[in-house]
């Protein structure tokens, strides 16, 4: 039986009995009734450390020499909590200090995993200090034992080991961040969404997530599309009719390349005649999209650029090697329609239009030709006719608060003009030639018996001056769909159109 008056009187002249108790009450203060206060919690941790070390020290117990016993189990007892409590409060203390001044500058991931692994590596020793100093263990056994275990465990969890290595190693090197494009050797490519110690998360481009081991990635071929800018280029190849000087077929593939929009100016794109034999000549076209998202959407434009550009320039592209070349019935190779009449053919509002019919409206066309920076249409000029461009590339412009911006480029088979020939209205943006090029006219009484007659072209019309509409590259004003919404304009402009037509029917 364990006489409580003589614990009593024990703990009444040991001091570090009541220093033990005091401990205890300000740990549960601490814990309960500074729960919300961290600041005050975090201080009141620190004076118990600090009294603590000064109770230790002056009652001769130094925390890190071997506890020497009294005789009493109680006062041991007591006295080796006081020493274990040290030293958790000691790596706690170190760890707060850790956390609050060794930063990472401008890398909080890194930094965050280098706290963690310090923390741990501190209570890791408090807890070896505490088997060697208070419960007076050696610690060379239990090092070897420790040893033996963790060979045992290494075996075991190899593969997951080796995924958090190569996660603190990704970690600091940095090769991609989470929001970065990136191609994985072996097929994976797609933007980093998330990275943690054992893997890394990519969202492919087929809206797939893939999660692929970072022991994977620390053995493959990394290329980040996304570093140093997120500029990305992309490579093509165009084969040519041998029968095209290789002058001429590049400078008409620099035409539909300053076509397109999607294509930075910088770097600059590059036209290079990779071959050349009695069959084609092969081109390599190399040019630039500001991200990777936008390579596809490029590419597809490019190449049907390319195709509207070759066939008013009356260049055929090279037949396929395993397919014999197409005759017509003499023997002779069929020829692309050239001038108006293949140009009508990639005017998409005269598609539903027959041969016959389109050579009609060919007829009728009167051609322009414009330099090279020379303007086609001023702001506000009113259109009465239907311009088509033949060759070259046109530039949209309008003059805004921040200075000139460049609403729309537009090339062979596209057309302008519908908004003041239908409807009146001024033109709002200045339209001027980036190359020398050909515009052909359509008046107004040739093409209405056309658009009375064909309901595909008068619906073809309405959808391109929706398009324009919805894109912000027409002006609103009276005559114009200003607060139609996008999936309703199309609809607006038929009606507008219907009513302008019956007008001039009437008059």
């Amino acid at each position: 039986m364990i006489d409580l008056s003589v614990l009593s009187e024990s703990a009444e002249r040991d001091l570090l009995v009541v220093a033990f108790g005091l401990m205890v009450l300000g740990g549960l203060t601490a814990h309960f009734l500074l729960k919300n206060h961290p600041l005050a919690r975090a201080i009141t941790r620190v004076i118990t450390l600090i009294l603590l070390t000064v109770v230790l020290v002056s009652a001769d117990i130094v925390p890190y020499r071997p506890l020497r016993f009294t005789g009493t189990p109680w006062l041991d007892a007591v006295h080796g909590a006081l020493k274990v409590a040290w030293w958790l409060f000691a790596a706690w203390f170190l760890v707060g200090f850790l956390r609050a001044f060794v930063i990472v500058e401008h890398r909080p991931r890194e930094g965050k995993l280098l706290q963690d692994l310090l923390a741990g590596l501190i209570y890791l020793v408090a807890v070896f200090a505490i088997i060697a100093y208070v419960f007076d263990l050696p610690i060379q056994g239990l090092l070897a034992t420790s040893g033996a275990v963790a060979i045992i465990l290494g075996l075991a969890l190899q593969s997951t080991l080796g995924d958090v290595f190569s996660g603190v190693v990704l970690s600091f090197s940095r090769p991609y961040r989470p929001g970065d494009w990136i191609n994985i050797e072996g097929g994976t490519d797609g933007r980093v969404i998330e990275m943690n110690w054992r893997a890394t998360h990519v969202l492919t481009g087929r809206r797939d997530l893939a999660i692929v081991p970072n022991s994977t990635i620390a053995k493959s071929k990394i290329v980040n599309v996304s570093s140093p800018s997120g500029i990305h280029g992309v490579t093509i190849t165009v084969q040519l009719d041998a029968k095209t000087p290789p002058a001429t077929g590049t400078e008409i593939l620099d035409h539909a390349i300053l076509n397109c929009r999607l294509i930075v100016p910088t770097p600059a794109p590059s036209v290079t005649i990779k071959s050349i034999n009695a069959t084609f000549t092969e081109f390599e076209i190399t040019f630039f999209v500001e991200e990777l998202a936008l390579s596809t959407r490029a590419q597809n434009q490019l190449f049907d650029l390319i195709f509207r550009h070759l066939a008013v320039a009356g260049i055929d592209l090279a037949t396929a090697q395993n397919q014999p070349e197409r005759a017509s019935g003499d023997g002779v190779s069929p020829k692309l329609t050239k001038g108006p009449e293949r140009l009508l053919e990639l005017v998409a509002i005269f598609a539903s239009l027959t041969t016959e019919e389109r050579n009609m409206i060919a007829a009728k066309l009167k051609p322009k030709s414009y330099d090279k920076g020379e303007i086609v249409v001023e702001p506000g000029t009113i259109l009465h006719s239907l311009f088509i461009v033949g060759t070259g590339v046109l530039s949209f412009t309008r003059e805004e608060s921040e200075g000139e911006i460049e609403l729309l480029r537009i090339g062979p088979g596209d057309h302008f003009g519908e908004i003041g020939m239908l409807t009146g209205a001024p033109a709002s943006a200045k339209i001027t030639a980036l190359i020398p090029a050909t515009v052909y006219e359509l008046a107004k009484d040739d093409l209405s018996p056309i658009v009375e007659a064909q309901p595909e072209v008068f619906q073809g019309l309405c959808r391109a001056l929706a398009q324009r509409q919805a894109a912000g590259q027409l002006v609103a004003s009276s005559e114009l769909a200003e607060d139609v919404p996008a999936n309703r304009l199309t609809t607006w402009f038929s009606e507008r159109l219907h009513r302008l037509y019956d007008i001039a029917s009437t008059e």
